[in-house]
């Protein structure tokens, strides 16, 4: 394939203890020369991928899916609100509903207001007495959000933006007379996420909520009984550094400040209900007088730890429910405030309570409230769409409130491999049912492995739902530096561990080839983000077990990140590369320094969005500048970079665009055949 030239520039770079030779290093900055060659591959990617023979069955695979989204109806205030792209519009709405059956009411549409732009409301929260919607406003994938408030009843908008970059995290006062939310103040720190208080009517606030940070990232966060909020530390290992009641406005108060175990939980009367792995790695539950919180022998133990990840708990009616994880499955249960098991909500298959294949329980509940005595709760499966159901916590009764628009008739195997160090890796296989896994077929191996984010068997998207529904063999791999398994999953793959993350992948695929589900020529691998970067490092470190790999919005210079403050949040997993030690690791694995001269690489397609502030493009143009010269295969190595998208975020048309590239890749490169 005849590649744009990168001109090669030596540049001497440090970090650490390393010293080393860059070579693209120019093509970091965002020249015209680095535009322009990124320009002239993506045009080159954009042209292979379209005339691919793959290309016309890829499309008409993601025409025939249905359009499934992750978005479901929420309850506040007796009504209901959703998020929802029309059939005929490209961008989000925003409704309400006095029933979960409609009739629903436009209150914000996106289309109206993009002049151009690419728009998402990214997140959305409701009021508590239901007359107010606050929802962060994203433009063109850039994450620089802004913060609106709308009247639901009239559509004046109350807020318009705030003072501070990056507001997320935002909860409304116990009255709805305003809310709280985290963000950055550039004038103090670009690496400080603190808490500010904004009261509907008065002046934008400049200055945060008055408490010590123990950690740099900080929010607040209701305590569930209408009442006291929260202010949370550290969102890998988070805890109540402090409290308040939010009814008399009293200063926030150290509550269980600076901890090093995690909890989780909310409050019923003068108690603490919280899921902690303070003497128990996955999870047990306590109750903690408001009192005397740091006081260990006021303490009561209502549930003790095992093998299972306690996720998310709330106080609904005086009782407890507690979702976790068995063996990467969901359970809910209820329970009484002494721990007294009161039953079991049964799952309506054998999935998740996810509307897609990530639960980050630390930072976003696995489920919600609904009205009195009920739970809402998402579910899906890697062959089945999301729907939304209600659960009564009394009755234990559930109900589906919207149906799945996809069922595919699948079959499931759950296997695990033995990584490099005698670790368990556990995996799972997905197949259409007629699908003979006794002979070798084309399989996409899919795994994250990072950031505690618990990859879990539920939906995997629409491409890789049109893959199996094609014929095709999805496999998903629970790589330690997740945190499905636990704490300590977590802990085995990040920093001086990281390279765990992806000798378990290689184990997988070992294992696969040994079952006979593939051979090295079938298997692809992909991710995301964190993803992304494993499927760079896998191609790079074993090409031999990979016939193809799609790298999504990645990181694959992992020292050279230093140079952006908002990529540099990847150091809890990463580690920082001016460390001495970690500068030496990063170096080991980092994909775009290992790539060698003269090897035969598989075929690899960089993708990444313009707009992506957090795995920024410069990432793909200098793994591909150093892999195209470098790889002695005939296989490509394409490089794309997507106008109007950031970290994933895109339009429906941009998202067709994207399912099409990803799918006719691994249907061409893997040889699924029709």
């Amino acid at each position: 394939m005849n590649y744009p030239h990168a001109r090669i520039q030596p540049t001497a770079v440090s970090y650490g203890r390393v010293r080393y030779t860059d070579d693209y290093q120019w093509l970091e900055e965002e020249t015209a020369e680095a535009l322009a060659w990124e320009a002239e591959q993506d045009r080159l990617a954009q042209d292979w991928l379209r005339n691919t023979p793959a290309r016309a069955r890829a499309e008409a695979l993601i025409d025939a899916m249905p359009r499934i989204s992750a978005d479901f109806p929420s309850y506040s205030g007796g009504r209901w609100f959703q998020r929802r792209t029309p059939s005929d519009r490209k961008m989000q709405v925003l409704e309400v509903a006095d029933s979960i059956d409609g009739p629903w009411r436009c209150i914000v549409d996106l289309n109206q207001m993009s002049a151009g732009r690419m728009l998402a409301a990214d997140s959305f929260v409701p009021s508590p007495d239901g007359r107010k919607l606050l929802f962060s406003l994203g433009v063109d994938g850039n994450e620089l959000a802004e913060l609106r408030v709308v009247d639901v009843d009239n559509g004046t908008m109350l807020v318009d933006s705030v003072r501070q970059i990056r507001p997320f995290f935002a909860v409304w006062s116990a009255d709805s007379s305003g809310f709280y939310y985290t963000a950055i103040d550039p004038a103090v720190s670009m690496e400080e996420m603190r808490v500010f208080r904004q009261v509907l009517g008065a002046a934008p606030v400049t200055r945060p909520e008055a408490y010590e940070m123990t950690h740099p990232m900080t929010w607040a966060k209701s305590a569930g009984d209408g009442r006291h909020l929260f202010i949370i530390a550290d969102h890998l290992n988070p805890r109540p550094d402090y409290i308040r009641d939010d009814t008399t406005g009293e200063a926030w108060r150290p509550f269980l400040k600076g901890e090093t175990a995690l909890f989780r939980g909310e409050i019923i009367g003068d108690r603490y209900y919280a899921v902690t792995d303070e003497g128990a790695p996955c999870g047990r539950l306590v109750s903690i007088p408001l009192a005397t919180p740091t006081d260990r022998s006021t303490w009561t133990e209502l549930l003790a730890g095992s093998e299972n990840v306690l996720g998310t708990l709330f106080a609904v009616d005086g009782l407890l429910v507690l979702a976790d994880l068995v063996d990467c499955y969901s359970r809910m249960r209820v329970f009484d405030t002494e721990g007294r098991l009161k039953g079991e909500i049964g799952m309506p298959g054998h999935g998740s309570m996810s509307a897609i294949n990530f639960v980050i329980p630390n930072m976003l509940d696995m489920f919600a409230k609904g009205s009195s005595g009920d739970v809402l709760f998402p579910f899906s499966t890697a062959a089945q769409s999301p729907a939304l159901y209600r659960a009564n916590v009394h009755t234990l009764e559930v109900e589906a409130l919207t149906r799945p628009l996809l069922k595919i008739d699948a079959r499931f195997q759950d296997h695990s491999a033995i990584s490099a160090d005698g670790a368990r890796v556990p995996y799972n296989v997905i197949a259409r049912a007629d699908v003979d896994l006794t002979q070798p077929q084309p399989t996409a191996i899919y795994g994250y492995g990072g950031f505690a984010v618990a990859l879990v068997p539920s939906w995997v998207g629409t491409w890789l739902a049109a893959w199996v529904q094609a014929g095709g063999v999805l496999v998903l791999g629970h790589l330690r530096g997740g945190g499905e398994l636990g704490p300590e999953m977590w802990h085995q793959g990040r920093l001086l561990n990281k390279q765990n993350s992806f000798n378990d992948v290689y184990a997988i695929a070992e294992d696969l080839i040994a079952r006979r589900i593939t051979t090295a020529a079938q298997l692809g691998v992909v991710g995301g983000s964190n993803g992304g970067a494993m499927a760079a490092a896998a191609v790079v470190q074993r090409p031999d077990l990979f016939r193809a790999a799609i790298s999504q919005v990645p990181i694959t210079d992992a020292l050279a990140r230093a140079r952006d403050p908002i990529t540099m949040g990847a150091t809890m997993d990463y580690g920082d590369p001016n460390d001495p030690d970690l500068s030496e690791a990063l170096l080991a694995w980092s994909p775009y320094h290992n790539i060698k001269d003269g090897t035969a690489y598989p075929s690899l397609l960089l993708d990444a969005g313009k707009s992506d502030v957090r795995c920024p493009p410069w990432h793909v143009r200098k793994m591909a500048a150093r892999m195209q010269p470098a790889n002695t295969s005939s296989h490509p190595i394409l490089m794309r970079v997507r106008e109007g998208v950031g970290h994933g975020a895109a339009d429906v048309e941009g998202q067709r665009a994207q399912g099409s590239d990803w799918l006719g890749f691994f249907i061409g490169e893997l040889g699924l055949a029709p």
